[in-house]
């Protein structure tokens, strides 16, 4: 049984790849995936998608990383394409289709996505619900329940930690379900009274700059409530942190997509893994390793017991999913971020 190849891309690897991409074939028994780096959601893509194809197929796939943008671009302007597939946000592949990702037809699979998640460029790959906790050792008997409460120091004073680099994983819409605004009426987002929610509990915030940062904020006891992905949630549980615990209340959801850079060298071959990825047993099995939620809906992941505490996409959780709006996003996304980080600064 073969196994995937695994490298990670540095500077000078990137460098080598596009001196490479000079005299890259077209050989279709060969494929290079990549996604973020070491951790259980690659562990999941690997373990789910990439070694089950090879094993069926006669192709070789390279896992390569970390997913860049700008590397994609630079790869692609510069006509030398090594990249087969990368794991990347849902307003990427909305912005660049057809200048700098291939358009990918799922056939059959097209009505096996959440509605509004897939687009001409990119597949649903993994859902993410962002969820508020908040920590049994300080709380106790009256814990926290709802959006409304983790924006509440009054009553439920102390730390809370968010992500702090990018409010498009549901940031905001937590914020503004919290103040009021009903989930049909979120778009378009009202920044400033998002921010103006931010601002009730400022003084108490940790802005946590990679997502490991936030998990360990939280297995270290450091924080009191967080705004959480659900996979980190999951991977928080797993390295120790079970004093931490999900409020069943309203989620945004958002989701990563797989791209094809324009001028892969092995588009078909890329376009029928995508396909083999997005089939219902794949996609169970990628979530049951890595904690993220299928894309597939028609997907029965078998979770264990850590899973089940934050599980916010199964089926049994559809009133408390909030999708964003990926169309809304896409020609927002750079103005909303850089009044974010305005915000957090000034």
């Amino acid at each position: 049984m073969r196994r995937t190849r695994t490298r990670m891309a540095g500077a000078a690897g990137f460098a080598v790849a596009l001196l490479a991409g000079c005299t890259a074939g077209t050989d279709d028994q060969s494929l290079t995936f990549v996604s973020y780096g070491e951790g259980a959601y690659q562990d999941g893509q690997q373990q789910a998608w990439l070694e089950p194809y090879e094993d069926k197929s006669d192709v070789d796939i390279t896992l390569d990383g970390p997913s860049d943008n700008a590397k994609l671009r630079a790869m692609v302007e510069a006509g030398r394409v090594t990249w087969d597939i990368m794991d990347t946000d849902a307003f990427m592949a909305r912005e660049h289709c057809g200048t700098l990702l291939e358009k990918i037809d799922v056939g059959d699979l097209r009505d096996s996505f959440p509605e509004g998640t897939l687009s001409d460029c990119g597949v649903p790959a993994a859902l993410f619900g962002l969820m508020p906790m908040y920590n049994e050792n300080t709380y106790g008997e009256n814990p926290p329940s709802t959006l409304a409460d983790f924006f509440d120091t009054s009553k439920f004073p102390g730390k809370r930690v968010i992500y702090g680099k990018d409010p498009a994983i549901g940031t905001l819409e937590a914020a503004l379900l919290a103040g009021g605004v009903p989930e049909d009426q979120l778009y378009p987002l009202d920044v400033q009274r998002a921010l103006g929610v931010y601002d009730r509990i400022r003084s108490d915030l940790i802005f946590a700059q990679t997502y490991g940062q936030q998990q360990q904020v939280m297995v270290d006891d450091q924080a009191d409530m967080a705004l959480v992905v659900s996979a980190r949630a999951y991977s928080a549980l797993q390295a120790g942190g079970t004093q931490w615990k999900a409020m069943r209340t309203k989620v945004p959801v958002t989701w990563d997509v797989l791209v094809i850079p324009k001028g892969s060298p092995h588009k078909d071959t890329a376009v029928d893994l995508i396909r083999f990825a997005s089939r219902p047993e794949q996609a169970a099995r990628f979530a049951e390793i890595s904690g993220a939620g299928p894309a597939n809906v028609a997907a029965e992941p078998r979770v264990n017991e850590l899973q089940q505490r934050v599980d916010v996409l199964g089926a049994e959780h559809v009133d408390r999913q909030v999708f964003i709006d990926a169309d809304w996003w896409t020609p927002n996304y750079t103005s909303v971020v850089q009044a974010w980080s305005a915000w957090q600064t000034g």
